[in-house]
């Protein structure tokens, strides 16, 4: 079997793995981000990233992410709330999510091109297979801050396609 169809084939089985993802395990609390004032009628920008990568990994991602998380919070920074999940399905298989909801598109763009996030991405790009989902979100849809029934409920409504897509700007 020559490279590239060995490639195209384990990105058609992440592929398909990411589509079939409906599990919830220790989802980290929904957190809002300080002085957030929440539209109820508003939809905002949502990212839902998901990576697979061997578990000799996590250790990178866990350390990159929470350089991550700093910047994320940072004043200004355009978050609305965010939370995550680690699971681990083998030895080759663990994965991490996030689920980040934005001010405004283009806060979201601007902190995925900047800082801690590009470095990350930078550094992890040989290590993990990414996908992402982009949705729209109204206020009234968003958790209740450290309620674990309300995150899982939304994340499992992002995960199942229940969100608007939004469709990536050309």
């Amino acid at each position: 079997m020559c490279v590239q169809s060995k490639t195209s084939t384990r990105q058609a089985t992440v592929t398909a793995m990411h589509k079939d993802d409906q599990y919830i395990g220790l989802l980290k609390p929904w957190v809002l981000t300080p002085n957030t004032q929440i539209d109820k009628d508003k939809e905002y920008f949502t990212v839902a990233t998901w990576g697979t990568m061997h578990s000799l990994r996590i250790f990178k991602f866990a350390w990159l992410t929470s350089k991550i998380g700093k910047q994320l919070h940072s004043e200004g920074s355009g978050l609305i709330g965010e939370t995550r999940q680690v699971t681990n399905w083998g030895y080759s298989d663990c994965r991490g999510e996030t689920f980040t909801v934005w001010q405004k598109r283009e806060d979201m763009a601007s902190f995925y091109r900047s800082g801690a996030h590009k470095n990350a991405m930078i550094s992890m790009k040989d290590d993990v297979s990414f996908r992402v989902r982009r949705v729209w979100v109204k206020g009234s849809d968003l958790p209740t801050p450290g309620g674990y029934e309300s995150n899982k409920a939304f994340v499992l409504r992002i995960k199942s396609g229940d969100f608007p897509e939004a469709v990536k700007k050309t």
